[in-house]
């Protein structure tokens, strides 16, 4: 579907008005094979469904995220970590640094039979441990792996790998959405993330949710940027 793009001031200053400024499709699956850019990497990288595949989540004790992910790419695995840069201050100057925005979490995509595999058979991987799911009973009567699927982990990576100062972390979690109703934005630098909309510091903002791990809100989203998904 295509929209027109729009204008709107913030806290509802100026009323919006409509533009012929066509700004393209509005992608109507997130199911589908996609790149971003690796901000380790410096390049783009490809993420494709594959079957029996999901998104493990794991835990890397003791800081060592970025080392976890390096050490499964170099073995042929497919592994990603939210990254931001940060400045800090180093030998007297300041620096921007990447680090996780989520500390201690490693998300593997993988089979179950390989997961297992990097998890308890690769000895430089002794650190890693499934982060398990206990709102779930398996047929062995214990919590399973935590997995995420491949249309919501896409929606989640592709917000993480958006460079903007105000994309954060919610730690607080009393976080109020204005409603149940799921959307998708339009326009801007986070067109096509899809999550929940609430109001944080006075401003609309979309939140991505990881259930039981984690919530990330984007910057300031406009509402003429803001489409509602039919349920």
């Amino acid at each position: 579907m295509d929209v027109l793009k729009n204008t709107e001031v913030r806290d509802g200053k100026a009323d919006s008005k409509e533009t012929n400024e066509r700004i393209g499709t509005i992608p109507k699956s997130d199911d589908v094979p996609f790149k971003v850019k690796d901000l380790l990497l410096g390049v783009s990288v490809e993420y494709v469904p594959k079957k029996d595949y999901e998104w493990y989540v794991l835990r890397a004790t003791y800081g060592r995220e970025i080392k976890a992910l390096e050490t499964i790419r170099s073995l042929g695995g497919v592994a990603y970590v939210p990254l931001h840069r940060t400045r800090e201050e180093r030998d007297g100057k300041i620096k921007k640094v990447l680090k996780p925005f989520v500390q201690q979490f490693v998300f593997l995509y993988s089979n179950e039979k390989e997961a297992y595999r990097f998890v308890n058979e690769v000895p430089e991987l002794h650190y890693l441990t499934f982060y398990y799911n206990h709102f779930k009973i398996s047929k062995k009567g214990y919590n399973p792996p935590l997995t995420v699927d491949f249309k919501r982990m896409s929606n989640f990576i592709r917000l993480t790998c958006i460079e903007d100062d105000h994309v954060e972390v919610l730690t607080n979690k009393h976080v109020v959405f204005k409603s149940d109703e799921m959307v998708r934005i339009t326009d801007g630098k986070f067109k096509g993330i899809v999550g929940k909309v609430a109001r944080i510091n006075r401003n609309n903002r979309v939140v991505v949710t990881i259930e039981n791990v984690c919530m990330i809100a984007t910057a300031f989203v406009p509402k003429y940027a803001l489409e509602k998904i039919p349920d």
